[in-house]
Formats: structure tokens, C-alpha cells, sequence
């Protein structure tokens, strides 16, 4: 076993004047659960920031806590240098956020949605105004529809609209795909990618590996209340040197799975569902290995592939398990 990958949490940087939002040693427990044990990292004005993991990690926690919307025991988060614990209100004026299970009045027309949470905000858009906000996000067409006849993917682009009703400068989106076929995923991608473009500040939470190297700056990848590694998606992939990755479908017992994590040119295993992956510096001999095994079982190893790194590959690495089911 050859680990590549350091696992530590990755400390705030101090007084950087780019960050727009800071987050300093923060503890939040629910009774004897430790949902997150000293997170610190910040955010860069204008940045897609991803935070990368899988169900129970803590993304949706840490998110709720910049937004005000829990509190946590210790530490201290600044959003554009206003306290979230003492200066609530100020910071989310500052913040349209996109909940992962948003509550929508259905039987509201959309551009009645768009009046309507704007009026929260003390905005009061026009209908004029309500409609253009609806036409930037590709709505135009249904804003006489009731909330409650649109598509999984047309609510989603609706709730971003609504999140940006009183022109915040951040955006928070929690698990914003999840969901969604693969073309409604894409049109949100190409709408956070103009929302980026157009200077705002964005954190996203995400268990799909491609839409985090696709669509943001820097990834922290966050599991059991610690951030792992925090970095540009390429610095994280980088940072697995030779491994490339070997995957097959195999049901392993665990005498197995022991047998093939002690080989000198494994680097880590992960066996679910009958889906074996492993991270090898010799996937030729972890094939040849792999036929072996399966011979001694009486069955051959199938739909066997064998790819270079990514982020789900940064993840095996540091918690040896695949990123899982989203929260």
C-alpha cells in the first residue's frame, strides 16, 4: 500500500482580502453526533466553490450554518465581514440560497413566485421586472403556469430565480441537480456557469464528481464533519500521481478483498454491490490478479475498465469508500 493523498483539514487563510466568506474552526453536534468537527476554509470573491461528499459528510449542515439558518457551538463564520452569529440579518440579505428540498406554493403562477418571495426580500419587483427575472432563466414561456404543473427541472431553474430575486451577490446551492435527468443537469450547469460569469460568488454542494470538475474553482472534499482536501479539482487529481483506476464487476468475500488490498501495487479497494474498484500504479497486474481470484471462485471478472484519475479517485484515496447517494 503506497497512500498518496495527506488526510488533514485544510486551515482558514487569515486576513486574505479576496475572501468573501470565512469560516474559522467550526463545531456543530447534535446530541452525541458531531456533524462538523472544526471546519475552516473561505471562499474567493467571484469563486465556484464545491463541497464534495457524500450523504452525511456535513454539506448541508455547513451550508445552513453561513446561512444563518443553525447555529453551531464553536468558531466563527464572516460573510463580506459581517458575523453570521451576531449579524444575521445583514448576512442574508447578502445571500439568495437554493435549498436541497425547497417548499414551493403550487398552486402559485411563476411569475406570481417570483412577486411573491420578492416581497419577503422588501423588493417588491414589477411584473415587468418578475418576467425578465423569469426570462434569464429560461421561463419566460411558463410564467402563467402554475407552479405545480412544471417539470423537476423547470422547479429547479424557478427556485434559482428565486433565490436571486433581491440581485444577492453570493448564491448558495445545495445539491442542485440532484434529481434531474441528465439534460435539465446541464441546462442548471450552464446557468450557474453565466451566474459565475457574471462575478457572483457561488458554493455549491454536490456528490456528482463530473459537475464539480466541471463547474468549480476549487473543491473541498468534506466527510464525517472534516474537510479532507482543499484545492483546484486538477491540484486534487494531480496529487494521485501514477494511480489509475480498475474497475469490474466481481463479488468478492472478505478474505478476498484482504488478499488483494495487501498487494504491494494496490493502493486502495473498494468493493459495493459487487462493483469492485481499485486503485492500482499496475493495473495490468491487477488484472492478471483479479483473473486469478476470480478463477479460484469460479467467476471471471466483468465489464472490467480501467481509467485515469478524478475526484472520486481523490475521495477512495482518503477514506477508502466510494462517494455514495446524495444527502
Amino acid at each position: 500500500m503506497h497512500p498518496t493523498i495527506e488526510r488533514k483539514e485544510v486551515s482558514v487563510v487569515s486576513g486574505n482580502s479576496a475572501a468573501i466568506i470565512s469560516i474559522e474552526s467550526v463545531h456543530k453536534s447534535y446530541g452525541s453526533l458531531k456533524a462538523l468537527e472544526g471546519v475552516s476554509l473561505y471562499i474567493g470573491n467571484g469563486e465556484c466553490f464545491g463541497l464534495l461528499g457524500p450523504n452525511g459528510a456535513g454539506k448541508t449542515t455547513l451550508l445552513s450554518c453561513v446561512e444563518g439558518l443553525i447555529s453551531f457551538q464553536e468558531g466563527r463564520i464572516t460573510v463580506s465581514g459581517y458575523d453570521v452569529a451576531r449579524q444575521p440579518r445583514k448576512v442574508k440579505s447578502l445571500l439568495g440560497v437554493q435549498l436541497q428540498d425547497e417548499t414551493l406554493f403550487t398552486d402559485l403562477k411563476a411569475v406570481e413566485a417570483v412577486q411573491f418571495y420578492g416581497a419577503l426580500y422588501n423588493t417588491f419587483p414589477t411584473r415587468a421586472e418578475a418576467l425578465a427575472l423569469l426570462e434569464r432563466f429560461d421561463l419566460a414561456e411558463k410564467s402563467n403556469a402554475r407552479i405545480g404543473t412544471l417539470s423537476g427541472g423547470q422547479q429547479k431553474r424557478l427556485t434559482l430565480a428565486l433565490a436571486m430575486v433581491h440581485q444577492p451577490s453570493i448564491i448558495l446551492l445545495d445539491e442542485p441537480t440532484t434529481g434531474l435527468d441528465p439534460q435539465a443537469r446541464h441546462h442548471i450547469w450552464d446557468i450557474v456557469r453565466r451566474l459565475r460569469s457574471e462575478g457572483k460568488t457561488i458554493i455549491l454542494t454536490t456528490h456528482y464528481i463530473e459537475e464539480a470538475e466541471v463547474l468549480c474553482d476549487r473543491v473541498g472534499i468534506i466527510d464525517q464533519g472534516k474537510i479532507l482536501a482543499l484545492g483546484t479539482p486538477r491540484e486534487l487529481i494531480e496529487r494521485m500521481g501514477n494511480l489509475s483506476t480498475v474497475r469490474a464487476s466481481l463479488h468478492l468475500p472478505t478474505e478476498k478483498l484482504q488478499q488483494l488490498q495487501t498487494a504491494e501495487f494496490v493502493h486502495a479497494v473498494s468493493g459495493d454491490d459487487g462493483l469492485l474498484t481499485v486503485q492500482t500504479s499496475d493495473p495490468q497486474r491487477v488484472l492478471a490478479l483479479l483473473e486469478e481470484i476470480g478463477q479460484e471462485l469460479g467467476s471471471r471478472p466483468q465489464n472490467v475498465s480501467i481509467r485515469q484519475p478524478n475526484l472520486e479517485d481523490v475521495f477512495l484515496s482518503l477514506t477508502g469508500r466510494s462517494i455514495g447517494p446524495a444527502d
